[in-house]
């Protein structure tokens, strides 16, 4: 009798074999040959689901997004009846480089924008996620204005732009090697541009 092979157990195991690896080496580490000996797999049957790098690149952006969601939604989901301006805040602070884990989510993102220029499906998946990301800013923009934290006059779409532009700048600054923001320092930076939108002083950083 054929043995029955449990497809998504297996994902679920290449999923945990990845991230341990990019959390120890950095994604530049992640091949199919590293993950295959974290997994105790042979580089074939590895192949048999990942063929290459984009296919890794593309399976662990699906990964982020659904762990970026995940703790976005418990924010608002919470018991602790978190205060709407502070859980926006940490709304945005979920797309930032924070802490080991969530670097290792912007390397995966930096390695899909790279792929992306020589491969379409990467391209396409790309936009995508671009676009998810837009989507959540905005939400953030659109909260603002609903609790009045979004001075009069104030244009939604320019502010979402602008707030998203924010956010890549700071992704890029605290991935820098060496980090040109320390984290408390990229928190600052969001806290005062909130502050800005609802034409409050804003938040000054230390030298």
């Amino acid at each position: 009798m054929p043995k029955i092979v449990d497809h998504e157990r297996r994902r679920a195991e290449l999923s945990e074999a990845l991230w341990r690896v990019a959390l120890r080496d950095g994604f530049d580490a992640v091949t199919v040959r590293s993950v295959a000996q974290e997994a105790g797999w042979s580089a074939g049957a590895l192949r048999h689901y990942f063929p290459d790098k984009a296919e890794m690149v593309l399976f662990a952006v699906d990964l982020i997004v659904g762990t970026v969601q995940d703790r976005v939604r418990e924010l608002y989901d919470s018991g602790d009846r978190i205060p709407a301006p502070e859980a926006l805040q940490m709304h945005l602070e979920q797309l930032l480089p924070l802490d080991p884990a969530r670097r290792v989510e912007s390397e995966v993102w930096f390695a899909l924008v790279t792929l992306a220029r020589s491969d379409a499906r990467v391209a396409r998946r790309r936009h995508e996620i671009d676009d998810v990301i837009r989507g959540s800013v905005e939400s953030v923009v659109l909260v603002l204005a609903e609790i009045g934290r979004l001075t009069e006059g104030r244009d939604q779409a320019l502010e979402t732009r602008r707030l998203h532009a924010l956010l890549d700048g700071l992704v890029i600054q605290l991935t820098a090697d060496p980090p040109r923001l320390t984290a408390d320092e990229a928190r600052a930076i969001v806290a005062g541009h909130l502050a800005d939108l609802a034409g409050e002083p804003g938040v000054r950083l230390t030298s």
